[in-house]
This record gives structure tokens, C-alpha cells and sequence, in this order.
């Protein structure tokens, strides 16, 4: 048998078990995932997947914005480190886990679904707003479209700059960033990306949120709706001024110029009268949520009243 054939033998098979095994790990992902968590009916028929926790004598409520194509098991370690006395509501967006898609889904449609929750699971305290990457965008652009009716303050955790993102539009950059999150779409429908070594999205975690990220990461429906929630984020207004304190963490290491991400972040301070800039030099993008040294820093950044 020639070199050849036995090469395309074998890249055969590889595409067949990796096949194999991206629908075993989709199919056992989602009865896990249906199994620990659970749904809250969308005012428009589809569900909304939740991970909450209210216990007696909570004195307020956190709810957390996730990360582009990032579940809220992302929060684990910061929720771990979170005191007794705090209401937490993690929730995926639509389109991504048990959450039902919302084709076309609007600012203001991801806004009432917090509203939604915040009624449902933390109604009658006052909300503290945690939001990493384009998750920190959305928390404050809820913030400042809902004043501050029962809400303490905002946490953006690195958050995505939407002045930064729509210049880049058109760029070398924009442009890797949409083939990458397609081509991960392709290693999702193929299985490949189970094969892969552990990633910068699932390193620091402990092995049971692991797997679960490995199995979220899994699914093609994560990759395009990040897609499509990545091209609607082109689109998206400026952030107006809040009426609530806001709190920016900033993560320095790896990015391609410190000098420069920092300056950008920092324009986030303008957004409100009563600021405070929090820069992590030794954190980079992914890990100053999912660390845990780092995630117990913003859980203390989350607790009103807090003086860090």
C-alpha cells in the first residue's frame, strides 16, 4: 500500500472518530447541562438558561454578563468567593447552551431578559452588574439605560471598547477575528477541538467546569451565535454616562501593547462621576476571571460598599 493511500486511510479515520466523539460529547454535554441547570421562560416563548442562587437573608443581587462565546460557568471561581449574603444570576444568552435563539435579537431585547431575571430571582435587592469582554459592554449599557433604579454599581471586567472595535472594522484584525470564530465553528462540527490540548478558555478551572466548557465548546451554535453576536457588536451605540459607581479592571499580560489597551480602558472612567480603574498586570484576558486569585479580587470589587 502506498504512502499515500495510508495517509488518506488514516485522515479518514481521524475525521470519523472525531466525528464520533463531538457528537458523543454534544449529546452527553447537554443531558449535564439540563440536569444542573435550569430555564426561565422568555416573554417571547423560548427559555433562558440559569444558574441562580438566592439564599435567606440575601442583603443583594449580582448578575453576570458573559464573555463572547464564554458560558456563565466562566464566573465559577468569582461566585466561589462571593459572600453568603449574596443572590447570584449567571444566565446564558440566546442562541448559546439551553438558551432558545433569538434571530435578529436587539440591545434592548437582550436588556428585558435581565429584566426578566432581575424580577424573577432578585426582586427587592439592590443589583451589582458583572460583565467580562463584550459582557461588560452589555452590563453597562443596561445600567445606562435603566438608571439606577435598584441598582448599586457596575463591574466591567476587561471589557470590550465598542469605539476601539468599530475602528478596526474592515481591518486585518476584524477580519481574523470573523474567520476564526468560523473556523472554530468547523472544529465544532467536525469534533476536532475536543482533540486539541486544553486552551486558554479552560486551563485555569477546576476539571469539572472543565468539561463543561469542553462540552459547551463543542456545539457549532456557540461559534455562530458568537459570530453573529460579534457583527451586531459592530453596530453597537457609545455608552452614555451613569448614574450608578462603576468599577474597570484592566488585564495587561498578553496583550499586544500594554501602553495602548490600557489607554483605551481607561476612556471607560469617563462614563462615570464616581470611578475607579483596577489594572492587573499580571492577568491576562481570559484569567482575571477564570484565576482564582484573580476572581477572589473581583469578587471583593463586587460587594457594595466595598473599598478595594
Amino acid at each position: 500500500m502506498s504512502i499515500e493511500r495510508k495517509f488518506a486511510i488514516g485522515v479518514a479515520g481521524l475525521c470519523v472518530a472525531s466525528g464520533a466523539i463531538g457528537v458523543r460529547t454534544r449529546t452527553v454535554g447537554k443531558r449535564r447541562r439540563m440536569a444542573a441547570f435550569s430555564t426561565m421562560p422568555r416573554v417571547d416563548g423560548g427559555v433562558v438558561e440559569v444558574d441562580h442562587r438566592r439564599p435567606s437573608g440575601a442583603a443583594f443581587g449580582v448578575v453576570f454578563f458573559n464573555g463572547l462565546g464564554l458560558p456563565h460557568e466562566q464566573w465559577a471561581w468569582v461566585r466561589e468567593h462571593l459572600p453568603e449574603t449574596a443572590a447570584c444570576v449567571g444566565y446564558n444568552r440566546p442562541g448559546h447552551g439551553l438558551s432558545s435563539p433569538l434571530p435578529g435579537v436587539t440591545l434592548e431585547e437582550q436588556f428585558q431578559i435581565v429584566d426578566q431575571l432581575r424580577e424573577r430571582y432578585l426582586d427587592g435587592l439592590p443589583v451589582v452588574l458583572v460583565g467580562h469582554s463584550l459582557g461588560g459592554y452589555l452590563a453597562a449599557a443596561y445600567a445606562g439605560s435603566r438608571g439606577d433604579a435598584g441598582l448599586s454599581h457596575v463591574v466591567m471586567v476587561d471589557p470590550t471598547v465598542i469605539d476601539d472595535l468599530q475602528a478596526i472594522v474592515g481591518e486585518s484584525s476584524d477580519s481574523w477575528t470573523r474567520q476564526r470564530l468560523l473556523l472554530e465553528c468547523l472544529w465544532a462540527a467536525a469534533g476536532l477541538n475536543i482533540l486539541r490540548p486544553i486552551g486558554p478558555f479552560r486551563e485555569p478551572y477546576a476539571e469539572e467546569i472543565k468539561n463543561s466548557l469542553t462540552e459547551y465548546h463543542a456545539l457549532p451554535r456557540t461559534w455562530t451565535t458568537a459570530y453573529r453576536e460579534y457583527m451586531a457588536a459592530r453596530t453597537y451605540p457609545p455608552l452614555g454616562k451613569l448614574t450608578v459607581p462603576l468599577h474597570v479592571v484592566t488585564a495587561l499580560k498578553g496583550t499586544r501593547s500594554a501602553v495602548k489597551h490600557r489607554a483605551s480602558q481607561e476612556r471607560m472612567l469617563e462614563l462615570s462621576d464616581r470611578c475607579r480603574h483596577h489594572v492587573r498586570e499580571d492577568a491576562n484576558h481570559i484569567g482575571i476571571v477564570g484565576e482564582r486569585t484573580h476572581a477572589k479580587a473581583l469578587a471583593e470589587l463586587i460587594v457594595p460598599g466595598s473599598r478595594t
